[in-house]
């Protein structure tokens, strides 16, 4: 790869990876909590959100978080309680564009079940993936929880789970502004790149993937996802998706 490439590239992250970059972003839910367990849920739930404008998305995830703040609990306290069901009602109207109230009731009984049987959301991923051994992707694991009905988790065996890839990114990169690091039982560095069309006419445009055979933007998919993990592991060993506040920056900066 060249030089001139990976010094941008590592440049851009330093840039961005910063405490600002919360300001407008869904990972600064999780901060506005002190408890692990409180952490995970919220992180997990602005994650799975995180579709769309981000002004958008920010605005879902505070409705959410306004209704458990009103209930006087906790978020753990809100799911386990079953609270959410006064705020989403079965049926197919829509909650965040083609995310369902149905969607969502699947979505938080799914994480009822994980606290009921497990304590945490990170108890339960950590106990699933060493169980099912550890060369298993986590995300897949993750999604293994949840209803296949439910929008919110990708089931397909080709997505490449750009929202749960996300939120690990949060969970596991440790000594950063902005993600958590609460995970040290797994590697950063078999972290992969939370991708979407976005992250991809980024890389396309710099060379680090190819367009198609027609001159195209490849798609969002797990084959692409690992081919650009694996360059960009090239230029930040050991934390590969370190590489997304970089080609975040890339795409949102009009000064680059």
């Amino acid at each position: 790869m060249d030089e001139q490439l990976k010094e941008k590239l590592i440049s851009l992250a330093e840039k961005y990876e910063n405490r600002d970059f919360l300001e407008k972003d869904p990972s600064k839910f999780m901060h506005m909590f002190e408890d692990v367990r409180e952490q995970e849920i919220t992180a997990f739930t602005a994650a799975s959100l995180a579709f769309g404008r981000r002004e958008q998305i920010l605005r879902h995830v505070e409705m959410i978080l306004e209704a458990v703040k009103k209930e006087k609990m906790l978020p753990s306290e809100w799911i386990l309680s079953s609270s959410y069901k006064k705020i989403f009602t079965a049926g197919t109207s829509s909650f965040y564009r083609m995310f369902t109230h149905d969607d969502m009731l699947l979505f938080f009984d799914g994480m009822q079940k994980i606290l009921r049987d497990y304590g945490s959301l990170g108890e339960c991923f950590k106990a699933q993936w060493q169980e099912r051994g550890e060369e298993t992707f986590l995300h897949k694991v993750i999604a293994s929880n949840f209803d296949e009905k439910c929008s919110l988790i990708p089931h397909s065996k080709d997505s490449a789970y750009k929202r749960i890839n996300m939120f690990l990114r949060w969970m596991v990169r440790q000594n950063s502004p902005v993600d958590l690091g609460l995970w040290k039982w797994f590697p950063a560095a078999g972290l992969l790149m939370p991708l979407d069309v976005h992250v991809m006419q980024e890389a396309a445009g710099l060379g680090l993937i190819p367009l198609t055979s027609g001159g195209k933007i490849p798609a969002a998919n797990i084959k692409n996802c690992l081919e650009l993990t694996k360059k960009m592991s090239a230029i930040f060993p050991g934390d590969p998706v370190r590489a997304d506040y970089a080609l975040f920056g890339l795409g949102t900066d009009p000064l680059n």
